[in-house]
């Protein structure tokens, strides 16, 4: 199976032994070995996948690198974290996508059936879009942040608020709603973005970036 490893905060090495890496198109920054690259319109979806994501303007350009050999990814300076998926589905914004391989099945969700028409809401204030990336299975995903990572627990009796600009992913079984906090905008003196937030509530983890997109 292809082996993750992070050479420093922002840059993923990949290594291949006869296999297949999907990674988002220009990523590549470096490669050693017998590797064969070629754009990957479907990359770990099936073709009903691919068409939603047609319909729906929510797609992500990858590149599939093949073969044996250590492959190095990185992307605008942005920060690099290898999200560990061992039989569940990891729920994340496309845009923050680096790398995946084909132990995981890349899919495309409704945001809204994940929280009811909350969850819509949130991809609306957001701006990130009413849908997201599925990847489910078990392997690893590398993503993209401005800053470090970080994972927050979310339990049955502590639920976690999150700015829809800060949210980058979750995986467990976590229902979404917007809450508005009116002595927080009022503090902030602006009509949006810090006066939304997103409470999620269940058992998992929301993901979520050191600072705003």
């Amino acid at each position: 199976m292809p082996v993750y490893q992070q050479i420093n905060e922002k840059m993923l090495e990949v290594k291949l032994s006869n296999e297949e890496v999907f990674a988002r198109k220009g990523a590549m920054v470096s490669y050693q070995g017998e590797v064969q690259f070629s754009r990957s319109f479907l990359a770990g979806q099936g073709v009903q996948s691919l068409a939603m994501r047609a319909v729906t303007n929510e797609g992500y350009a990858m590149m599939a690198a093949k073969g044996s050999g250590s492959v190095y990814y990185a992307h605008a300076g942005l920060f690099v974290t290898i999200i560990p998926v061992r039989g569940e589905t990891l729920y994340v914004e496309s845009d923050t996508l680096l790398a995946f391989d084909a132990r995981l099945t890349a899919g495309t969700m409704l945001l809204g059936n994940q929280g009811g028409i909350q969850g819509v809401v949130r991809g609306a204030v957001s701006g990130q879009g009413l849908f997201t990336t599925t990847l489910q299975g078990t392997g690893e995903v590398a993503i993209l942040s401005d800053g470090n990572t970080i994972g927050l627990p979310v339990t049955h009796d502590v639920p976690v608020f999150v700015d829809p600009q800060a949210y980058i992913g979750h995986t467990g079984q976590l229902s979404s709603n917007i809450v508005t906090d009116l002595n927080w905008k009022t503090f902030v003196g602006q009509a949006s973005g810090e006066s939304y937030q997103v409470k999620f509530t269940g058992q998992g983890t929301v993901y979520i970036q050191a600072s705003e997109r």
